[in-house]
């Protein structure tokens, strides 16, 4: 690839800023793992942007004989632009957010959360903040965390993935495996499973415990909706895994009297659009957190009865 001895303001201005932001955080984490777990992608991914900005740009970032992370002198010089890139789109960002926002705000959080908690959380800030207009957004915690960083969500509760943090702890929820309270399930059969797509951490963390234990099982339902899901656990064909504080009614908790091993608690987080200040958000941050401590507190009580 030919070496540019400067900006190139033309291919610069056709570049995805996701290619400018994966550089950046590769420069300021140290390492493409850390890059990875800071903008909560797959190292591959981060590695396929920086490969693609250096396609785009004609040139190297880094120096690929190096035994440690280093920048080319080209890296060096592109540094500069690419600070200065991303710093003019948050400020473009929050502009626009203040002069057409106003009232407006942009909240996201997984649908199993939303079932169960939006309905009281948006009438308590209603009366709260009569003039607000709440914009819900339901995703999985890994996209909503996306969102956000992209400047297209003002708070994301979410659950965390992995070592990255980066918000507000609102604690632990206990993660158990759920059927239908008719289900029996054989201690020697085969696990029939509903479950979210392959990025949902649930997914992960509990087949990696059924493979641990060497337990068979199948999945016969994949759904990013959790209506879905509850279709197949309530017709009695699927177990299927869930926060305790969620489990319908008309569900049970299933366990060691079935075979299933226990499952690592899920670590509640609440994110903030960064350089964003607004009392209203600040309500709504206050409601949430209050609300997760009132249904936990709720949902140990009900498990000690």
């Amino acid at each position: 690839m030919a070496a540019i001895s400067g900006p190139d303001w033309s291919k610069l201005s056709l570049l995805d800023p996701e290619l400018v932001r994966a550089f950046v955080a590769v420069v300021d984490c140290g390492g493409f793992t850390a890059a990875a777990k800071q903008l909560h992608r797959t190292q591959s991914t981060v590695s396929l942007r920086i490969r693609t900005l250096e396609e785009r740009l004609e040139t190297h970032m880094f120096l690929r004989n190096s035994r440690r992370l280093a920048l080319s002198r080209d890296g060096e010089n592109f540094l500069i632009h690419a600070r200065r890139i991303i710093q003019v789109q948050n400020e473009a960002i929050a502009a626009l957010n203040r002069s057409s926002r106003e009232g407006v705000i942009r909240f996201g959080l997984p649908e199993d959360y939303a079932e169960l908690w939006l309905p009281d959380l948006l009438k308590k800030f209603y009366e709260l903040r009569p003039g607000a207009h709440p914009h819900i957004h339901c995703r999985m915690s890994l996209e909503l965390l996306e969102r956000l960083h992209a400047g297209d969500l003002d708070l994301a509760l979410v659950v965390r993935h992995g070592s990255a943090t980066g918000g507000k702890s609102l604690g632990r929820e206990d993660v158990v495996w759920a059927a239908h309270k008719d289900f029996v399930l054989d201690q020697e059969a085969s696990v029939p499973l509903a479950l979210f797509p392959e990025t949902c951490c649930y997914r992960q963390r509990g087949l990696e415990a059924l493979a641990a234990l060497d337990r068979s099982y199948h999945v016969i339902y994949t759904s990013q909706s959790p209506t879905g899901i509850k279709v197949a656990v309530n017709h009695g064909a699927a177990v299927t895994i869930i926060d305790r504080c969620t489990l319908p009614p008309n569900w049970r908790v299933l366990g060691a009297a079935e075979g299933l091993p226990p499952l690592p608690p899920a670590d509640l987080e609440l994110h903030r659009l960064s350089g964003i200040y607004d009392p209203a958000i600040d309500d709504l941050a206050s409601l949430i957190e209050a609300m997760v401590e009132e249904r936990r507190r709720a949902s140990n009580e009900l498990a000690l009865t």
